[in-house]
């Protein structure tokens, strides 16, 4: 384990002095969980944390990409060739509307310390998210570089390729390289990933990176691109994630709605086609879908988790009961409703409202308000910019970014982990450097 590890530190080394590849490197390293069982676990870190001593590629290629902008910020004078200059990066970042709201949220979340219910979690919870906060940073003086904008929506296509062909194997096959145990008596898939909610969560920001692509391609481009979503779509269904399928229709939807081309409305109609006659065909993917018509039939955990969760707002509407109070409140106060050692609400908005109360839904409030505000003026300059035959590939980034942002928020209403994701943070970088159209180009 410890022979992985140091290997995998001279890999980082590598990436530094390659920094074309840090993001690629970053985004094939997150949804490789099954790495965790390959390095050492630093059981000392738990006391902080359920799973903060976990050791897995995502997390040293997440340090490893934010080491690398404090390494610039603290050393470079000069832009170079592949990052540019970091500190005005940096700077950029804190004018930028979505860092400044997303940060105003975790400077609320460290003044519930205050009067949190745990202090030491909300301490762990304001260093992840500021941690984050820095990785959305860094991705976005990475994206800054020539050819930066492309980078990330083709490594999330290859990547989610890569891993919806091992979804599918499992699928027909039977074979699971990991935790079969839990997810071949259920005939779900997982591929990589610990949970396969998150994995169908990964594969629709692929589906949505292979469409946007695919925009632009050539014949033979949008041939593989089509192969690509098939088993993208295929894999996603495999998954067994009710809101993954909900998901789906919705980003598909917005898709066809944003982006009025007819390479885009059929694949949109064939995906729903597709997800309609899977949910037909397979008897134990149609009854989970059914049971979403009864929210608590839904899930038997989710009941005292929700009602316990209006309960601790209620009780404390405007400030909540402290950033990463939650499961604390849910062993003690709560601890009578407990089952199964379930202790998180699985919903983001509730533990939002829960533990940073109205002020922290205000703050994410704001934060979507700046995220959907520019797409009727994107939506419009597409048009035009369609008619005149001008370049629009910058508007299909965007596009791409908010719809992928947009899944990751519906996913995490029904597993937890949306400021949390690291993909969030990278969208967040990668749309805020599209955004600023000038500085980009």
């Amino acid at each position: 384990m410890w022979v992985i590890l140091a290997i995998s530190i001279l890999a980082v080394g590598w990436g530094w002095k390659n920094s074309r590849y840090l993001l690629p490197l970053l985004i094939l390293s997150l949804p490789l969980e099954i790495s965790k069982t390959w390095f050492p676990h630093l059981l000392i870190l738990d006391k902080l944390g359920e799973f903060v001593g976990v050791i897995d590629f995502g997390r040293i290629l997440t340090l490893a990409v934010i080491a690398y902008l404090i390494y610039k910020l603290l050393r470079s004078r000069r832009a170079d060739q592949y990052f540019g200059n970091a500190r005005d990066h940096l700077a950029e970042c804190f004018r930028s509307p979505l860092f400044i709201v997303l940060g105003s949220y975790i400077i609320w979340g460290a003044c519930s310390l205050i009067w949190s219910m745990d202090r030491l979690q909300t301490l762990v919870g304001v260093a992840r998210l500021g941690l984050l906060w820095l990785l959305g940073a860094a991705v976005y003086s990475l994206v800054k570089r020539k050819d930066g904008r492309l980078t990330v929506p083709v490594a999330f296509a290859v990547v989610s390729s890569s891993l919806a062909v091992i979804g599918v194997y499992e699928l027909f096959s039977k074979h699971f390289i990991w935790l079969s145990d839990i997810y071949q008596p259920i005939s779900r898939i997982n591929a990589t990933f610990i949970d396969a909610n998150i994995y169908a969560r990964f594969l629709l920001i692929g589906c949505l990176a292979t469409a946007i692509l695919m925009l632009n391609a050539t014949k033979e481009g949008k041939l593989m691109g089509t192969l690509a979503l098939v088993f993208q779509i295929v894999a996603l269904i495999g998954t067994g994630s009710r809101t993954g399928l909900v998901d789906l229709i919705i980003v598909a939807l917005g898709l066809a709605v944003l982006v009025r081309r007819r390479e885009v409305i059929l694949p949109v109609l064939g995906t729903l086609a597709v997800a309609g006659i899977s949910i037909l065909v397979n008897y134990g993917l149609r009854m989970r879908v059914l049971e979403l018509t009864n929210f608590w039939a839904a899930s038997t955990e989710r009941k005292y988790l929700v009602t316990s969760g209006f309960q601790m707002f209620k009780q404390h509407p405007i400030a909540g009961i402290g950033l990463g109070g939650f499961p604390h409140t849910m062993l003690t106060t709560y601890a009578s409703l407990v089952q199964n050692g379930v202790i998180n609400s699985h919903t983001a908005l509730l533990t939002t409202a829960a533990e940073l109360g109205i002020i922290g839904l205000g703050i994410l409030t704001v934060f979507f308000i700046y995220l959907y505000g520019r797409l009727p003026r994107v939506r419009s300059a597409l048009r035009f910019s369609n008619q005149q035959f001008l370049d629009t590939k910058q508007y299909y980034w965007e596009i791409f970014a908010v719809l992928a942002i947009t899944a990751i928020f519906i996913s995490a209403q029904g597993e937890g982990r949306f400021l949390e994701d690291p993909y969030l943070w990278i969208l967040i970088g990668y749309l805020t450097a599209v955004r600023n159209v000038e500085e980009v180009s």
